[in-house]
């Protein structure tokens, strides 16, 4: 472990800062109301964008690591991001719109570049703990951004706070430079840019029964997780009656909560139960604390309102390092960075389609406990598809 621990680190500090920029303008959103005119609907269709942005990235992450390494795609993407961030603060309703696709173009290859630099130098039976520490930098920077954007909103207004994100952006591009020497070392300088290996991804998925399984669920998962991210201010404010504050605080702690679950699952599925069981639970878990948050109203205790979302966070955002590791265990060894790439690629149509599919629902019954209801079943059957079958269950599946 001890070669792992600064490419650790530093990937882990790049999804922080990447997540806390994306979640930004969700977490402004009752702020950005009066002056800007940014409705429900459209922190729906931002977070629809920002994926949007991100999926054609996630599909030529390969081509782009061979030419120039992983990591500084990444480090180009965080300068994208953070330059969106400050275009946002005109205050004009399309420009916003506009740089949460350009947002998500640099969100887009911070997990598969992270994959790839990691898998190089992760033995087999780490995968789990190893990718879900990484995966924690998720909630982490959620947590951020629910702590410290309202605060900024209250004592310098809404420009100031997507400019201390966007500045913690360009912070961090400088601070994992000194990382780029090793976990760059695999780049080919003079290969020629080629979209072949999208083919070769979309193949693989195809091909493959249990990566196809993965990807569904990823699809689904990955919807339920970004409504909850993308509405959950939102909705504690407009229907319970929260003040900015109050629901910033219950949004931290369920991104706190992920970064803990995410690290407590990794290991679970590291030493005593198998991925694809723990998913499944998480999943089936999710599905019921969903139905759960449906119930919130002004007459809900806040300290009782604030538990529920700490469990949603020990459970709706805290898969996604569990998955990743499945997914490297479940493809052909030399195809792990074709595998991540493309069910990458259908999770981020999972983050796009959700947000877009719940602002619907919620405008369409004028509320959102439809909308909840909605996502629960969607997620509850997502996770009984990935529940492994006894009579098709053997040893060599089990996690090394």
């Amino acid at each position: 472990m001890r070669t792992v621990f600064w490419p650790l680190v530093g990937t882990t500090w790049m999804q922080t800062v990447t997540a806390m920029m994306f979640l930004t303008v969700p977490v402004l959103a009752p702020a950005l109301a009066d002056d800007v005119g940014l409705q429900a609907s459209h922190v729906g269709l931002y977070t629809a964008l920002v994926f949007l942005g991100a999926m054609p990235i996630s599909l030529v992450m390969g081509a782009l690591t061979n030419r120039f390494g992983a990591l500084r795609v990444m480090q180009c993407g965080m300068v994208l991001s953070a330059t969106a961030l400050l275009i946002s603060t005109t205050g004009l309703l399309p420009v916003i719109l506009i740089c949460g696709f350009l947002l998500g173009m640099g969100y887009g290859p911070n997990t598969p570049g992270a994959a790839h630099i990691l898998a190089r130098i992760t033995k087999p039976k780490d995968r789990p703990l190893v990718f879900s520490i990484k995966q924690s930098g998720a909630p982490l920077g959620g947590f951020l951004a629910g702590i410290l954007v309202p605060w900024i909103v209250i004592s310098a207004g809404w420009q100031a706070a997507l400019m201390v994100s966007g500045g913690l952006g360009l912070i961090a591009v400088f601070m994992v430079q000194p990382l780029r020497t090793k976990s760059d070392d695999d780049r080919q300088p003079g290969l020629p840019l080629s979209a072949h290996g999208v083919g070769q991804q979309l193949r693989l998925l195809a091909g493959n029964a249990a990566l196809r399984k993965l990807t569904l669920a990823s699809f689904i998962f990955a919807g339920v997780q970004a409504c909850l991210f993308a509405y959950l201010v939102s909705f504690l404010v407009d229907h319970v009656g929260l003040d900015l504050i109050r629901a910033g605080f219950a949004y931290a702690c369920m991104q706190l909560m992920g970064v803990g679950a995410r690290i407590g699952w990794g290991w679970i599925a590291d030493r005593f139960v198998r991925a694809s069981i723990v998913l499944a639970g998480l999943g089936l878990a999710s599905a019921l604390l969903v139905a759960v948050a449906a119930q919130f109203n002004g007459e809900w205790p806040f300290w009782l309102i604030v538990t529920v979302a700490a469990a949603i966070g020990a459970t709706v955002a805290s898969w996604n390092g569990v998955f990743m590791a499945e997914v490297i265990r479940t493809a052909p060894p030399d195809q792990v960075s074709a595998a991540t790439g493309g069910t990458i690629f259908f999770t981020y149509f999972g983050l796009v389609v959700g947000p877009l599919v719940f602002a619907a629902l919620v405008a369409i019954s004028d509320g959102y406990s439809l909308a909840f209801y909605v996502i629960a079943g969607a997620i509850f059957a997502a996770a009984l598809s990935i529940l492994p079958r006894r009579d098709k269950t053997s040893p060599s599946r089990q996690n090394s």
